[in-house]
């Protein structure tokens, strides 16, 4: 197991937010996807983590959205 990401309050309030858009099913999917993604930068900040977060809430959904469509 990876070891925890530390987030400052700002940064955890971006990730909390972009986690509103997915659906509560996916909600583990999107923490894991957002966690690959931050972890290994040096530098966060909730500018980078807003964008990040975001980012991987649209693909989950995206992702979501079209297993619907061709299921």
């Amino acid at each position: 197991m990876s070891p925890p990401i530390a987030l400052r309050d700002d940064e955890l309030h971006e990730v909390l937010q972009a986690d509103r858009m997915v659906p509560h099913d996916l909600r583990q999917v999107y923490l894991e996807r957002l966690a690959v993604e931050l972890r290994g930068r040096e530098i966060l900040g909730p500018g980078l983590v807003h964008a990040v977060a975001y980012q991987v809430a649209r693909a989950v959904t995206w992702d979501a959205g079209r297993a619907a469509m061709t299921a």
